[in-house]
Formats: structure tokens, sequence, C-alpha cells
């Protein structure tokens, strides 16, 4: 039998593999299109991008109160009932008009020929207040000639769209982060199950070499059935690393909003990068202006301090205002030169007495101001404590690694050892097995610890904001 062990070298280049796949650096162009793709497709992205779109209306809105205002209406009223007021014009002028007439009736009263038509009796008229058979069709215009909540409300929204920009920065470079890790535990199982069918390869070998002996009677029936247990042992291994694969192919589709069955391309040439050397102290320095958390913060804490600065304003200036209508305005619904009519205006609005109302949200956003500063602060201080709890996990998985090599380097020499004078009738089964078992537990290790390492840079980088 032959042996060839899987020593450090594939399990490094595996390790090598996610030093520098993290977002903005992936040197695989297999996996800075899946990030891309995932930018495009999340769906966690894509609400976020929503809001960051509407932001970006808001601010259009906002330019768009400067403008004038250009409205139409036209409206036709038809009314009965409702209240009426009465109007007792007959009473008023029916006595007088008869006495009228009965002047003008007297002989001789008038020029010869002349004829003086005779006054009506009137009706008393019951008039209802809801107008009937009316018309207005106009066109009403409305210019603000200074309002300094425009001005500040613009402001505003302009802060607050920098404040979704940057919290869409962040998901986007949370996911790549996720994404690369997703990615890394995938590879992980590929080469764990690759390390199990390498022993079961061996295992199958130990099997056939057990059966001659027992064939020549130099052992009994025990040793075979010892190697089948080892087979059905690497076979459920093998089947629990390919459901783990299931499970890492499953999460990172979800990242990418596909299908969780689609295939996952493992990219070898993640195997040949190499680790970066970080210092610890500039991650801590640096990490607080590289966080889109804090541009976050800082545009929310902006608006609410110009909010602030609105209101204020609002309670010293007034506001003037330029406004009309034209149009026509009658009963019956034609358009006639009598029903024609214009109005203009120019006015002021200015808060006289509100109770302190105006003064009690001026304040409300100067809190508002102070307490996003405050979470800023904690904010800040809680990234230096990721960063310093990141760069320790990273150093403690480097160590463990270092250890995991050494290990698997003995296990190996091991091994080789007990192969031979297995081999040459001078070691048991047992010692045989005890040595075969562990070199895949270091094997296991070994390839867990460097992923752990390059999980915990992961992580490192995205705390610090790289």
């Amino acid at each position: 039998m032959h042996y060839y062990p899987v020593r450090s070298l594939p399990v490094i280049l595996f390790i090598l593999a996610a030093t520098n796949v993290i977002w903005g650096q992936t040197r695989s162009a297999i996996l800075e299109q899946y990030i891309q793709e995932a930018l495009n497709r999340n769906l966690g992205i894509q609400q976020q991008t929503l809001t960051y779109d509407q932001a970006n209306e808001k601010i259009k809105q906002a330019k768009g109160l400067y403008w004038p205002k250009l409205t139409f209406e036209a409206n036709y009223t038809v009314a009965g009932g409702g209240r009426k007021i009465d109007f007792p014009i007959g009473d008023l002028l029916n006595g007088a008009y008869q006495n009228l007439n009965t002047l003008n009736a007297t002989p001789g009263n008038l020029p010869s020929g002349v004829q003086i038509p005779l006054f009506p009796t009137l009706e008393n008229q019951s008039i209802q207040f809801l107008p009937h058979n009316f018309q207005e069709t106009k066109v009403n215009f409305a210019v603000p000639l200074f309002n300094s909540d425009l001005r500040y409300n613009r402001q505003i929204q302009t802060h607050l769209q920098q404040s979704k920009q940057a919290e869409l920065a962040a998901s986007q470079h949370n996911l790549r982060y996720q994404i690369t890790e997703a990615y890394l535990n995938y590879l992980r199982s590929l080469e764990a199950e690759k390390i199990w069918a390498n022993t079961k390869t061996v295992l199958k070998e130990l099997r056939r070499f057990n059966e001659s002996l027992v064939k020549n009677n130099v052992a009994t029936r025990d040793i075979v059935a010892t190697a089948d247990y080892e087979l059905s042992r690497a076979d459920n291994e093998i089947y629990q690393w390919k459901s783990r694969q299931s499970n890492a192919k499953a999460w990172f589709n979800s990242l990418i909003n596909k299908p969780l069955n689609d295939e996952v391309i493992a990219d070898t040439l993640l195997l040949r990068s190499v680790i970066t050397a970080y210092n610890p102290e500039q991650l801590m320095q640096e990490s607080a202006g590289k966080r889109f958390e804090i541009s976050a913060l800082k545009a929310g804490e902006q608006a609410a301090t110009t909010d602030a600065r609105r209101n204020a304003a609002q309670s010293n200036l007034p506001d003037f205002y330029l406004g009309g209508s034209t149009g026509f305005q009658g009963y019956g619904y034609h358009f006639a030169d009598d029903q024609v009519f214009a109005l203009a205006q120019i006015g002021m609005t200015y808060d006289v007495f509100d109770h302190g109302i105006r003064k009690s949200k001026t304040q409300e956003a100067r809190l508002e101001a102070e307490k996003i500063r405050v979470r800023r602060e904690e904010v800040e201080q809680q990234i230096q404590l990721q960063v310093a709890v990141a760069w320790n996990d990273f150093q403690a998985a480097q160590n463990s690694f270092e250890s995991a090599k050494s290990g698997l380097a003995a296990a190996e020499e091991t091994f080789r050892i007990v192969h031979n004078k297995y081999r040459a009738g001078q070691a048991l089964l047992l010692e045989y097995m005890d040595a075969q078992n562990r070199v895949t537990t270091a094997r296991l290790q070994q390839i867990l610890a460097w992923s752990e390492v390059l999980l915990k840079e992961a992580a490192m980088r995205n705390a610090a904001g790289l």
C-alpha cells in the first residue's frame, strides 16, 4: 500500500484563500462578481436603496417649494334647501308704489301724451344661503417672497439624504462581509470533505490489506470489522460535511437573492492570497473615520441642529407671500365678460403669541441633536471595542493555527512510522487506527483553525471599516 500524506500545503493554500477577499480588496474575480451581484439583488440592500431614493425625492420637493405654484380650479354648484334669509321687499315698497301709481294716474298731473309706467307689486323674497346654479372657474397662483422655513427645510432634507446614503453604504459594507464569510464557510466545508474523502481512501486500502492478512491466516477477522467501522465513520463525517456545504450554499445564495440550491463556484485562486500585515493602533485610530455608521449619525446630528435653527428663525422673522386668482365667477355655467374677475394679494404672517410652542420646538430639536451626539460618541466607543476584540480574536486564531500546524506535522510523522511498522507486522491495528485518527483530526483542526483565522480577519476588517 502506498500512502500519500496530505500535508499542510493544501491547507495553507486554502487558509491564504481569504485574507484579501474582503470588500474593496477582493482578489477573486468570481467572489467580486458574487458581491456585485449581491449588491444588486439583495432584498435588504434594495430596501435601503429605495429609502435613499425617497430621501432624494424629498430634496427635490424642498427645492420645488421655492417656485411659484399654479393651480387650476373649476366647480359648479347646484343647491336646494338649507338656511334662508327672509327679505320683506314687498312690505317695504308696495305701499309707496301704490301711492306713486295713484298720483301718476291723476288727470292734469302730466303733460299731454306722456305716460308713466305703473310700478309693479313686489313679492317678499326668501333667499337661501347656498348658491344655486353657480360656477367658479379660476387659476390660483402663490409665490413665497420670504420664508425661512424653505431654506432650512432644504438643508435638513440634504442632511437626511446624506444620512440615508451613509446607512446604505454601511449596509453594503456589511453585506460584503457576510458574503465573504459565507463563501469562506463554503470553502471550509469543501476542504473538510476532501480530507475525509482522502481518509476514506486510506481506510479502503487498509481494509484490503487486512483482508489479505486474514486470507493468509496471519490475523483474525476482527481487523476487517474494525476497518469497516472506521469506513462507516468516515462516510458519516463526509455526509455531515456535505450537509454543512448545503447549508453554507443556501445561506450564500440567500444573500444574493438566488435559489438556495444554485451551485456556487469555488474559486481556487483564493487559495493563493497572502495575509496582510495589520497595525492594531492604526486600525483603532482610523476605524471611526471609516465606519459609515458614524457618518450617518453625524448627518443626523446636523439635520437636528438645522431644525433647531429653523424653529428659532421662525420666532424672529415673519413670512411674506404673494398670491392671487383670476377666472370666471357667476350664475349659469357660461363664460361672459361680466363674470371675469381678478384678485391679487400680498401678505405677511408672524406668530405673535403661541404660548411658547415654537420655543419648545426649538429646544426639542436641540435636545435631539444632543441625543444623536451622545449616541455617536457611544457608537465610536463601541467601534473601538469591536476593533480591539476583533484584533485579539484574530491574534488568538493565528496562535491556534500555529499550534494546529505543529500538531499536524507531529501526527503525520507518527502515522508514517506506525504505518511502516504495521506493514511489517510490528504494530497492532489499534495503534494504526489511533495514528490514522490523529492525522485526520489534526488535518481538520488545522483547516478549521486557518479558516477561523480568515473569518476573524474578515470580522476585524469589518469592524475597522476596511
